[in-house]
C-alpha cells in the first residue's frame, strides 16, 4: 500500500498543477519552481523543501539519478550550466517527522552526475518523493533514469539517453538526438524533428506529429502495449505504421477509408505520406490508433 500511495505522490509531483500548502506542513518554496508542484500522501502530515546545485556543461554528460521515487523534469536555460532544483516533499504521521526527512534530503553532485542522500532514512516517514527540474541550455546531453517516477523534456535541442521503470517518458518540442525506453510505461512524443529511437515494454506510445515534415527520422516501438499516431491530413513524410496480423486498428486517416492498407497472415501495416518514409511505428501485441489532427 506504501509503495502505490509514493508511486501516485510521485506522479503528482510531475503532472499536477500548484495547490494549496496541506495542514500540518511547513512550506519552504525558495525555488519558485517548486511552487508549481504538488505533493500527495494520503492523510500523511506533509512537508517540503528545496535543494539547488549547479553543474557546468563543461563537466560532460549530466548524469541525473534521483533515489527510487524521484522524477525529473528539463527545460530549457541558458548560460553554461546546467542549474539544478530539488523539490522534496516527505510524508509522516507528525508534521515534525516529516520536515525533519524533508530537511535531510541532500542533493550531491559528484563530476557530472547528480544523486540525492538521506531520503527515506527515517522509518517513521513512509512516504517521500523528489523532482529534480534541470535547466539545460540547448546543446545539452543528458542521461536519466527514474524508478517509479516520470521524466519529463520540453523545447530543448540536444543528446538525451532516458530510461523509466513504472514511470511515463514526456517528449514535447525536443529535437536532437533522442534514445528513450520505459518499462510498464508510457512514452509520449510531440514535436516535428530529431533523430529518435523510442522502445517501450508493457507501455503505450502516443505520437503527436505536427507541421507536414519530419526533419530527420523516428523510430518508436512498443511491446504488448498499444500505439496511438496523430498526424495532419497533409502531413508529407513518409510514415509506416505496422503490428500483428490480429492487432486491433482504430483508423480515422484517409488511407484506411482507401483501403490503403497492407495484410499478411502475420502482420499489418499503413503507409502515409509522398515523401521518402522517416518514420517508423510498430506495435507487438497491442492495438493501433491513428488520428488526424487539424
Amino acid at each position: 500500500m506504501f509503495r502505490t500511495v509514493a508511486l501516485a505522490g510521485v506522479l503528482a509531483l510531475a503532472l499536477s498543477p500548484a495547490s494549496p500548502p496541506q495542514a500540518g506542513g511547513r512550506v519552504n518554496l525558495e525555488a519558485a519552481d517548486c511552487s508549481h508542484v504538488n505533493m500527495m500522501f494520503g492523510d500523511y502530515e506533509v512537508a517540503r523543501a528545496v535543494q539547488t546545485a549547479s553543474v557546468p556543461v563543461s563537466a560532460g554528460t549530466l548524469e541525473l539519478r534521483p533515489d527510487g521515487n524521484g522524477g525529473i523534469r528539463v527545460e530549457r536555460g541558458s548560460g553554461g550550466a546546467y542549474e539544478i532544483t530539488a523539490c522534496v516533499g516527505a510524508g509522516a504521521p507528525t508534521a515534525a517527522d516529516a520536515q525533519a526527512a524533508a530537511n535531510n534530503v541532500r542533493l550531491v553532485v559528484e563530476g557530472n552526475r547528480v544523486r540525492l542522500s538521506g531520503a527515506g532514512e527515517n522509518p517513521r516517514v513512509r512516504n517521500w518523493s523528489v523532482q529534480l527540474i534541470v535547466l539545460a541550455p540547448d546543446g545539452a546531453s543528458i542521461d536519466a533514469e527514474t524508478s517509479n517516477g516520470p521524466i519529463g523534456i520540453s523545447g530543448l535541442d540536444g543528446t538525451f539517453a532516458l530510461r523509466a521503470s513504472n514511470g511515463p517518458i514526456s517528449l514535447q518540442d525536443v529535437s536532437g538526438n533522442v534514445k528513450a525506453r520505459a518499462s510498464n510505461g508510457p512514452i509520449h512524443v510531440e514535436g516535428s524533428k530529431g533523430r529518435f529511437d523510442v522502445e517501450t515494454a508493457n507501455g503505450p506510445i502516443t505520437l503527436r506529429l505536427q507541421g507536414q515534415r519530419w526533419d530527420g527520422t523516428l523510430d518508436a516501438r512498443a511491446a504488448n502495449g498499444p500505439l496511438t499516431v496523430s498526424l495532419p491530413s497533409d502531413y508529407q513524410s513518409g510514415v509506416e505504421i505496422s503490428s500483428g496480423a490480429h492487432s486491433p486498428w482504430n483508423c480515422r486517416v484517409a488511407a484506411c477509408r482507401n483501403g490503403n492498407q497492407g495484410l499478411d497472415e502475420q502482420s499489418r501495416s499503413l503507409r502515409l505520406g509522398t515523401d521518402p518514409v522517416v518514420v517508423r511505428m510498430s506495435t507487438v501485441n497491442g492495438p493501433v490508433t491513428v488520428n488526424e489532427r487539424q
